[in-house]
């Protein structure tokens, strides 16, 4: 049985971007046009752009069109990246996945009550204020990741440059290490998922992108949480790499 026939029509566009008939920032033609040219229904030609635009390759404009986009994906490789001789040296975690790409879109620092599930990981009681750091990740102009950071306020006491928007060289975990409090143990889960409505728009996401969700534990070396983050990504600009010893 071949393919479907919007898979064909999404083929046959990839193949134009591949080759180079179509390049980054071209605008295609509309889906009638595109409709006449494959044979096909504008509802199988809608099926493709969705496709298309799931995958990152297209991009709608509001009122304007759609634009090719290409894009690298971001190869987000663990343990390594999480390693004590990489944000021990200065270095930034997200660095290591990007070699200097991605940068922060914006930082919100502010204290928070702790919900149930972030109060149980970090020993403080419901409701309790915590740190929490909000942040957006972009490469290229383009939002690839949220992040909201929750961190007990006696760790900040002792280590106050975490409170910071910017808290320096190696980031915050660098900064805990320095009040005898650095991670020694990372644990990370992984959902994946449909957005939110708050996550899409937060991420510019077109319709029908799925999201990574990944919650990460940070531990000193007594077991104690001083940090969980709850990040999300975008599915179509990443790919998660995990590399351990048999």
């Amino acid at each position: 049985m071949g393919e479907p026939a919007y898979r064909d029509v999404a083929n046959a566009i990839r193949a134009d971007i591949e080759e180079r008939r179509l390049v980054e920032g071209d605008r295609l033609p509309t889906v009638r046009d595109l409709a006449q040219r494959f044979g096909v229904p504008t509802g199988t030609v809608a099926k493709a752009v969705d496709l298309l635009r799931a995958d990152g390759v297209i991009v709608s404009r509001h009122g304007k069109g759609l634009y090719v986009r290409t894009f690298g994906r971001v190869l987000r490789s663990s343990p390594k990246r999480l390693a004590k001789s990489w944000w021990a040296e200065g270095k930034s975690i997200q660095d290591h996945d990007t070699n200097g790409r991605l940068r922060v879109v914006n930082v919100i620092v502010e204290e928070a009550p702790a919900s149930e599930g972030i109060a149980e990981a970090l020993g403080v009681p419901p409701g309790a204020a915590v740190l929490t750091r909000a942040r957006r990740f972009a490469i290229e102009d383009r939002i690839v990741q949220t992040a909201t950071s929750y961190i007990p306020l006696d760790v900040v006491a002792v280590a106050p440059a975490v409170g910071y928007t910017g808290p320096g060289p190696g980031g915050m975990y660098a900064r805990m290490a320095e009040a005898g409090l650095g991670p020694e143990t990372f644990r990370e889960t992984l959902l994946c998922r449909m957005p939110t409505d708050g996550e899409a728009e937060a991420l510019s996401l077109p319709r029908g992108t799925p999201v990574i969700a990944v919650t990460r534990h940070a531990y000193t070396s007594t077991r104690r949480c001083v940090e969980v983050n709850e990040m999300v990504l975008d599915a179509s600009a990443y790919t998660l790499e995990y590399v351990f010893n048999a």
